[in-house]
């Protein structure tokens, strides 16, 4: 279904919205939720609000100190269209990765499978929150740190956590945006509920803790970022090692210029809105279809496929052959 049919579909919607308790009440699920993503938020700090219209993507900005206001903003749009909050607080009205502060006290994960779900329940330790996003089993999962760490070390943590599960690794940015409790995802034919599932209120949690058991992940150090010795692959992923505008040029076919920006190949894009980064462990991201990742993302979307099971050990193989 499209955003303008399901944006038309109000007094569904308004049912849904209903069903669920969407509201700015300080005792609702989405005050909770609110309050755990941002209770630690620096002072002069913003939310930043994004929902579908007809016309694209949406943004709005209300303060962090200024709870209330947030979630009457989400609520006053979640009956009509999808809505998605910004994980981590922005410092300016942009929602760019360079318009959030320098550090951030959440690591997440989207688990967007029925194995990452299952994985997910075998972890430790526990997330603060899980979220259940409104598409079959799948949920996010917010771990709330005792301590502040850099935006570097989110992603890594946020990466190496995705991998353990298997969940998705192109939701694992700093300027990731995820949907709020008790707004309404209109994947279906009719909108489906988003239900914080599980919260463990004043519970925080060591990144050491939640990292400890998982494997390093790999930085260009170990590897030239042109070249790839296939032989690493048995002990780390070089593929993942690659610079992003090496992939990128070779699959894609195209020249990054030095902006860093091309033209994305996964949507109608008349203003180059596809980011190469220069470090792999940032990889690429399109501020226009809010698609993003690593080099398997990146040739996944290309070749039709998927990066599970099967189909990730072929696209593994297939560009193993193109890069050695």
């Amino acid at each position: 279904m499209c955003s303008a049919q399901v944006i038309g579909d109000r007094a569904a919607a308004r049912q849904f919205a209903d069903a669920v308790g969407v509201s700015g009440d300080e005792s609702s699920p989405l005050a909770t939720f609110l309050r755990a993503l941002y209770g630690h938020a620096p002072e002069e700090s913003f939310v930043e609000i994004r929902y579908r219209t007809r016309h694209g993507m949406g943004q709005d900005f209300r303060k962090a100190d200024q709870l209330d206001e947030v979630a009457t903003a989400i609520a006053q749009r979640a009956p009509y269209t999808d809505v998605y909050v910004g994980v981590l607080p922005r410092r300016r009205r942009r929602g760019r990765r360079e318009d959030l502060f320098d550090n951030g006290q959440l690591v997440w994960a989207d688990c967007d499978t029925r194995e990452s779900v299952r994985a997910l329940q075998r972890f430790s330790p526990v997330p603060s929150i899980i979220v259940h996003s409104g598409t079959g089993s799948n949920c996010h999962a917010y771990w709330v740190l005792t301590t502040a760490v850099s935006l570097d070390v989110i992603e890594d943590a946020n990466r190496r956590i995705a991998i353990a599960l298997g969940a998705d690794t192109a939701s694992v940015d700093a300027a990731r945006i995820l949907r709020p409790v008790s707004s309404l995802n209109y994947k279906r034919e009719r909108p489906v509920p988003v239900r914080l599932k599980h919260y463990e209120e004043h519970v925080e949690c060591r990144l050491g803790d939640i990292v400890a058991q998982l494997p390093t992940a790999v930085t260009s150090s170990t590897l030239r970022p042109t070249t790839l010795d296939v032989r690493c692959i048995a002990s780390n992923d070089a593929l993942l090692a690659l610079a992003p505008q090496v992939y990128v040029e070779r699959l894609a076919n195209v020249a990054v210029p030095p902006s860093h920006k091309i033209h994305c190949p996964f949507h109608p894009d008349r203003t180059p809105s596809l980011h190469v980064y220069d470090e792999p462990e940032r990889g690429w991201t399109c501020f226009g279809c809010h698609r993003g990742g690593t080099i398997y993302d990146f040739a996944a979307l290309l070749w039709g496929t998927s990066t599970r099971g099967d189909d990730f050990r072929k696209l593994r193989t297939r560009l193993v052959c193109m890069f050695a």
